[in-house]
């Protein structure tokens, strides 16, 4: 029976977990935790459990449970076992140490029953607990040769039938699942970590009680299903139907047989309903849709895009020792039609966006074409190319936009939806825009990748001070909240974030757009198209005729604009827009430069959010250290006097951050609400300097104190900071 139910509850819920979240995070440790030790209790009726994992050189408590039939009503037993479970979630012991030590140690479980031999050690266990101890299961939480913790439970409940001792069976039902939450555990704690397709579709199978399928032999194939079906839909639903069970149903191979919404989606667009199930692993379903679909790209990982092979061949035509062997003539090379050239584009697409790169810039110079990617804020150099090749990549290019190939005097700009040439899985729309140079025509793409969601604003890096304060200004019924900083600041992500916090079926939320980054669900989104005379002036005179609560603008770039969107805040509607300036203070005195009155500012303004984005520190190799001198003087000052320890980027990197020191990006912010004083300070036309003392005095932090915050927790480098912003003049 506990098997039973082992197997329908506490596997499926972390089955669940382990292969539909991409990159778990240690914040998730606490509930596997909690859902591990829960299950565990119930199937094994355990009158007390404890959960310890490995960190550095000790074992902590991280889960510790009592049941109510050993204090059996009486309060002041209770209180007992309360205050040594709160003891105990605070004890750290040495590696080693113990019984627990010892399986850690060994790895192998420890089974210890109410003997004549093992009697006098389950006295000093009762001692220890406070409880007669009758029998004990300890079994390490093994990932592969590491050992990252165990679970101990002791004595079954009396009611269970066993006289308080557990069964060999209990044993083998606690190892299977150390087994399985050890993986999950393993894969949150150790960024390097990936389980093995093969064992991932070994547990798979085992934990939903699906057959496994590994070899092709095994299965018979309906060439004409598969045909009809389409290798398209395959890939999207990853759902591999393999034979006709009936005229209306079908038997399907899957590596997720969970993911019930891709089920529901497959048949939807097929009209077949899914019989049979079996699982197979990550590269078994790769090799079979490449088998049927010969033509078919299926992963999108970095193996797919040998872009310097690419690379090689064309510079390898315009080189005089390899002229002769070149698989590639150069003339071939300046036709936009030209099969290497439509390659080269399309690798370069995909390349920078496995890479993670945000922006692609595409640089003719005077001998060679520069090809760049700005990742986490920074652009590296990719490839050096033959000049030559400039003009057919770029028309190239242009043709994919639906722009004029002849123009290259004046820039142009439009968007690529790059899902139209390529058959791999990546739905990525590109924001291109063309300028001409004094070597030629380039090019830069900002890659807009449609299946990534906005984050939580608890994710972008807030402070807590800013995020409570922030949270208030987004609920106000009407009013302008302005975002300043520059391209590539997070400007866009934040309202998005804010937008998807607020809305609700009660809020009439509408956004004008150019280009639309994130596509929202339950908010009208409007994109702009000035060929047409569709700008922000206009979707704005707009939008105040169509009953809005909120109205999100892309961005205030002229008077018209400005002015439109001040009458909306004034006007009972809760605006939001961003702009281009340095801090948040000068936002209002560029508003002023706008031709808006001051007196229209300061009633409208609720307030203006300042941001940068800073490289993160890699967390798996940064390295901690004291600073001195100026350091220390720079972070004491932003920080009231604060000093410690912080952490460096180490300057040979590792295989996590590509040797780079840094990975991902946070957030800064310098959030300037309206007050009683600064509306007084903007009517009367003050400086920005004072505008920002007025600000400060009222519990602003500027954006080089929040740098500073985000040094002292670790996050990022004083390098980082003060590479973006540098130390407030103002005190």
């Amino acid at each position: 029976m506990a098997s039973s139910n082992l197997a329908n509850t506490l596997r499926r819920s972390l089955l669940i977990k382990v292969i539909s979240k991409p990159t778990p995070s240690k914040e998730d440790v606490a509930s596997v935790i909690e859902l591990t030790a829960a299950k565990v209790v119930e199937a094994l009726q355990a009158q007390s459990m404890t959960f310890y994992l490995v960190e550095g050189n000790d074992i902590a408590f991280k889960q510790v449970y009592y049941s109510p039939s050993l204090w059996m009503g009486e309060p002041a037993k209770q209180k007992q076992f309360d205050a040594m479970q709160a003891k105990l979630l605070e004890l750290k012991v040495p590696l080693g140490k113990g019984i627990v030590g010892k399986v850690i140690e060994s790895g192998i479980p420890e089974f210890f029953r109410n003997t004549a031999s093992q009697a006098p050690f389950m006295a000093t266990m009762a001692k220890n607990t406070g409880f007669d101890v009758r029998s004990m299961l300890t079994v390490p939480l093994k990932s592969g040769t590491i050992t990252l913790g165990a679970i101990q439970v002791l004595n079954k409940e009396q009611d269970a039938g066993t006289d308080g001792e557990f069964t060999d069976g209990d044993l083998t039902l606690l190892k299977e699942v150390a087994e399985y939450s050890s993986t999950l555990i393993h894969r949150m704690v150790d960024p390097k970590f990936v389980p093995n397709p093969d064992d991932t579709a070994r547990f798979v199978a085992k934990l939903t009680d699906l057959p496994l399928v590994t070899k092709l032999e095994e299965i018979e194939f309906d060439d004409k299903l598969i045909e009809i079906t389409g290798d398209a839909l395959i890939r999207r639903e990853g759902v591999f139907p393999h034979k006709r069970m009936s005229p209306n149903s079908v038997a399907v191979l899957m590596i997720n047989p969970l993911d019930y919404a891709k089920r529901e989606a497959f048949s939807q667009a097929t009209e077949q309903s899914i019989e049979e199930v079996r699982v197979v692993s990550a590269t078994f379903f790769d090799a079979l849709v490449k088998k049927f679909f010969k033509d078919a790209k299926v992963s999108t990982g970095a193996e797919d895009v040998d872009i310097d092979k690419v690379a090689g061949a064309i510079t390898a035509a315009y080189s005089l020792e390899d002229v002769a062997n070149s698989a590639v003539a150069s003339g071939d090379l300046e036709s936009e039609d030209s099969a290497p050239i439509i390659q080269l584009t399309n690798r370069i697409i995909e390349d920078a966006y496995i890479s993670g790169a945000s922006d692609i810039h595409i640089e003719p110079m005077e001998k060679d074409l520069i090809i760049r990617y700005r990742i986490d804020g920074l652009c590296q150099e990719k490839l050096r190319l033959p000049k030559q090749v400039a003009n057919g990549l770029v028309t190239r290019l242009k043709i994919m936009c639906n722009l004029d190939i002849s123009e290259r005097r004046l820039p142009q700009d439009v968007r690529i939806v790059f899902k139209k040439y390529t058959k791999k899985n990546i739905d990525i729309d590109l924001r291109v825009a063309t300028g001409p140079m004094n070597h030629g025509e380039k090019v830069v793409m900002r890659i807009l990748d449609k299946t990534k969601s906005t984050l939580p604003l608890p994710a972008l890096g807030f402070s807590d001070e800013n995020l409570a304060k922030y949270r208030e200004c987004i609920r106000q019924p009407y009013g302008m909240i302005l975002h300043c900083g520059p391209t590539g600041s997070g400007k866009s992500m934040t309202l998005y974030s804010a937008l998807g916090e607020v809305n609700t079926p009660d809020v009439n939320i509408q956004t004008a757009e150019d280009p639309i980054e994130y596509t929202l669900a339950g908010i009208n989104q409007m994109q702009m198209s000035r060929a047409i005379g569709l700008t922000f002036e206009r979707a704005l005179r707009c939008y105040l005729r169509m009953d809005p609560d909120i109205i999100l603008v892309g961005e205030i770039r002229d008077k018209e604009t400005a002015q439109i969107a001040c009458e909306a805040a004034l006007t009972g509607h809760l605006l939001v827009s961003t702009l281009h300036t340095n801090d948040a203070p000068s936002t209002v005195s560029r508003m002023g430069e706008m031709g808006i009155e001051p007196f229209n500012i300061s009633a409208s303004l609720v307030c203006v959010c300042a941001q940068r984005l800073l490289r993160r520190v890699c967390k798996n190799c940064k390295t901690p250290y004291e600073p001195v001198g100026r350091e220390k003087d720079i972070i004491a000052k932003a920080l009231d006097g604060w000093t410690g320890s912080i952490f460096k980027a180490n300057p040979q990197g590792c295989p996590t951050c590509n040797g780079t020191g840094y990975k991902g990006r946070v957030g800064i912010h310098e959030l300037m609400t309206n007050s009683e004083e600064l509306t007084e300070g903007i009517n009367k036309e003050v400086e920005v300097a004072q505008l920002k003392r007025i600000a400060m005095k009222n519990g602003m932090k500027t954006l080089h104190q929040d740098s500073m915050l985000k040094v002292k927790m670790g996050l990022t480098t004083v390098e980082e900071a003060l590479s973006n912003v540098p130390p407030d003049l103002i005190l």
